[in-house]
């Protein structure tokens, strides 16, 4: 398999074919994971202890026994909280399942847009591209990834869990005991460590054939896997020099992105910190203390925030095309081989 010819081709694609971009940063956008965390506290007022008891469960009147859980706190403003922190677990979910549609149907249209591309030479608008995207392979792709990472997750927390099993023996007073029984877990989680490496580098190779196998084929779930799977393992050594070019031109676009977001930063401190400081200065004029502070860092925080995601954001995009893009004809490329060889047998 001529590899620098794909990586070429993929690049050409991904130039020329500018409609892709949108799927590539709509699958930057949603392929990072995030996370939140909340610290909750029971205030107490000039130091005064809680002496209040609970209710009973049964006789609890909500919202009027609330006064006497949080003293403190007036039982509106808890309603209140309770109510806006319902609506901000209600929302992130919200954005979490439409993040994760977005994700797999932009996958799934990238995909798909390629394949069909390199076939015919035409090229569609985004709704079209969208409909392509919509469809029952981008549940299915979902449904691999999840079950792949289920059990991934399983296998390993057990091996971590057998790992750290020989940490029991602090239960018993022998020092001797302690101080083997402490090495062979760390000897054992060091060893279960560079598996996982492992197995996550196999499984980042395979995933890229068995949706591709999910799609292009419409084949299911385990169909997919398998076939995904037999591809790989018959032509290894193109898939892992393919990996390892595409793992050298994401090293370099990281290595790239340096520069650009430093300079990003300083555009971005320069073109938001005139409009806040502005703000701020005019607004101490009339106010002292933090306020003239707070009301420029929400007039700044956003400008400079979208002066750096935008453009990152927009070149993350193009590198998610481009490496879609060269996994798809990677893959058009393996299975025209696989059909030379059937037809010359």
């Amino acid at each position: 398999m001529d590899h620098i010819k794909i990586v070429k081709r993929a690049f050409e694609i991904t130039r020329f074919y500018r409609m892709l971009w949108i799927f590539g940063i709509l699958l930057a956008l949603t392929s990072a994971g995030g996370g939140s965390s909340a610290n909750y506290r029971i205030p107490s007022g000039g130091g005064s202890n809680w002496t209040q008891p609970l209710p009973d469960p049964g006789d609890f009147d909500f919202p009027d026994d609330l006064d006497r859980i949080f003293p403190d706190i007036s039982s509106q403003l808890i309603s209140t909280m309770i109510a806006l922190s319902i609506g901000l677990v209600c929302l992130i979910l919200l954005l979490a399942v439409v993040s994760t549609i977005v994700r797999y149907v932009s996958e799934t249209a990238l995909i798909r847009l390629v394949d069909s591309h390199e076939s015919s030479g035409e090229k569609v608008g985004f709704r079209q591209g969208w409909r392509m995207g919509w469809s029952r392979a981008a549940l299915s792709i979902f449904l691999i990834d999840l079950l792949i990472g289920i059990i991934t997750a399983v296998v390993f927390l057990l091996l971590f869990g057998f790992a750290l099993a020989p940490l029991l023996v602090w239960l018993i007073d022998n020092t001797a005991l302690r101080v083997v029984g402490t090495a062979a877990s760390v000897g054992m989680g060091i060893l279960v460590f560079f598996l996982a490496v492992v197995v996550g580098i196999i499984i980042a190779l395979l995933i890229h054939f068995i949706r591709r196998a999910c799609i292009l084929e419409q084949l299911g779930v385990f169909e997919a896997i398998r076939r995904g799977v037999n591809l790989v393992r018959r032509r290894i050594v193109d898939v892992f020099i393919m990996g390892v070019i595409l793992f050298a031109v994401g090293l370099v676009f990281v290595i790239l992105m340096i520069p650009v977001f430093i300079m990003l930063a300083v555009a971005g401190v320069i073109i938001a910190g005139l409009p806040a400081l502005l703000v701020g200065a005019l607004i101490g004029i009339f106010m002292e203390g933090d306020t003239p502070w707070i009301v420029a860092a929400i007039i700044g925080v956003p400008i400079l925030m979208l002066i750096i995601i935008v453009p990152t954001t927009f070149l993350s995009g193009l590198l998610q095309t481009f490496n879609s893009s060269t996994w798809t004809l990677t893959y058009r490329e393996l299975v025209a081989m696989e059909g030379a060889i059937v037809g010359e047998e």
